[in-house]
């Protein structure tokens, strides 16, 4: 059977939040997906596009959050809910620096209700091209939370673009730092 992916943006009107919940049933592959930004977004639904061709689209139940807006506590709680019976998590994120507090809130509250459950816990990392001493994090965090949880771990490492130097505000355009500093 041919899959069709689909992502409906929710009624509720965030835009950042998308769900893919045909009819749940015991039978539907229950997915959670936690990113932090739009980049780690499309790398995590790039992913399960992937996936949904291998899979029939009415046997996955994919709800996805932004780790900001858990922030708020109905979102929160909506979201923590979704990981204690997920059968595979997602979380997508950049590791250059700390990690985002809501992560750790979120996990912290799922993670000790999950009871056994067997699972995966699928890592989503952006790493930067040249990596410092604060780089690695994410991953360490993210498999030692899968160990904990009992979940399989698979870490799925992709390239942070370099961001680029920012032009001076008061430059003309055209003059680069280094042609104002010898002038």
């Amino acid at each position: 059977m041919h899959a069709r992916q689909a992502y409906p943006r929710e009624s509720s009107g965030d835009p950042n939040r998308l769900v893919h919940a045909p009819a749940q049933s015991s039978q539907a592959l229950n997915v959670v997906v936690a990113y932090q930004d739009p980049l780690t977004r499309h790398w995590a639904t790039g992913l399960w596009d992937r996936v949904g061709q291998l899979i029939d689209t009415g046997g996955i139940c994919c709800k996805s959050w932004k780790l900001n807006d858990l922030t708020q506590a109905s979102v929160f709680a909506e979201a923590v809910n979704a990981a204690v019976v997920a059968d595979v998590l997602v979380i997508s994120v950049r590791d250059a620096g700390e990690l985002p507090l809501m992560l750790h809130v979120w996990i912290d509250a799922w993670l000790p209700r999950r009871a056994g459950r067997t699972g995966a816990l699928v890592a989503v990392i952006g790493v930067p091209a040249k990596p410092d001493v604060l780089s690695g994090r994410a991953h360490e965090y993210l498999e030692a939370v899968a160990r904990q949880a009992g979940l399989d771990f698979l870490p799925r490492e992709r390239m942070l673009p370099q961001e680029p130097l920012a032009r001076p505000v008061n430059l003309p355009l055209g003059v680069t730092a280094r042609q104002s500093a010898a002038a």
